[in-house]
């Protein structure tokens, strides 16, 4: 069965720091991902240069995947960017 993701890109605040960064997504992103109906796993990843963070959140199925899109939640100083849902081709 395969396994779907929600791609995420986000403007992060201007002047924050990975750090701060850091603390938010612990306290506040990832205790309700984890909570979601097929939540697998997720990815955060930083950008090298300006503002735009990227995520990869897992699920175990597209309707789960679908799901989490639409009810996409970021912090009030995380401006949203796009969010789609994608197949996972292969993981390691």
């Amino acid at each position: 069965m395969s396994q779907f993701a929600v791609v995420g890109k986000v403007e992060l605040p201007e002047g924050g720091t990975i750090e701060e960064g850091r603390k938010e997504l612990e306290s506040e992103v990832i205790p309700r991902l984890k909570q979601a109906p097929g939540f697998v796993s997720a990815i955060f990843l930083a950008p090298p240069q300006g503002r735009e963070g990227l995520s990869v959140a897992v699920y175990n199925t597209k309707e789960d995947a679908d799901n989490a899109k639409a009810n996409v939640q970021t912090p009030p100083n995380i401006k949203p960017i796009s969010f789609e849902v994608r197949e996972v081709a292969a993981s390691a």
